[in-house]
């Protein structure tokens, strides 16, 4: 029964993706301009976005464009950006070099911190500062066009 309801909710998830053309390198080398990437739209209707999740958020930047960022902080945490350092409760995270932005931001309950993974090449939570989870969309599975790179990006 387990089984049979994992693969309806599977199915569930494909028939409403909603799909996503990259346009920004933001998020290289996780996904690069012109992939195709679907979102999953059910992904937050009973959890909340995790750290490590790859977001679709709304209404960050020129009204209705969408953005493609990952999650490094949820509500409770803070966030410290010193000296190209970035920190999560304190925990550096050894990745997260890049030369600018200097803040630090403890979040609300339903905000998030988005970071590109391409942080000298990305507009993100440094610059528009915490995010609300409504504003949060979906989060990407998929990444299905070009078929040579065609693969899976959520990790559960």
């Amino acid at each position: 029964m387990l089984e049979m309801v994992k693969l309806l909710y599977q199915v569930a998830v494909f028939v409403t993706s909603l799909g996503v053309t990259v346009t920004g390198w933001s998020m290289y080398p996780t996904l690069v301009a012109g992939e195709y990437v679907l979102f999953d739209r059910l992904a937050y209707i009973r959890h909340s976005p995790k750290r490590g999740d790859m977001v679709l958020a709304r209404g960050l930047l020129d009204g209705r464009k969408a953005v493609i960022k990952r999650v490094v902080g949820v509500s409770g945490d803070t966030v410290k950006l010193n000296k190209g350092v970035l920190t999560v409760n304190d925990v550096f995270l050894e990745e997260a070099f890049f030369s600018e932005g200097q803040g630090e931001w403890s979040l609300r309950q339903d905000e998030c911190f988005l970071l590109g993974d391409a942080l000298d090449m990305s507009t993100d939570s440094r610059f528009f500062g915490p995010v609300s989870q409504r504003a949060i969309k979906a989060r990407a599975w998929l990444v299905c066009w070009p078929l040579s790179r065609w693969r899976r990006l959520d990790i559960e």
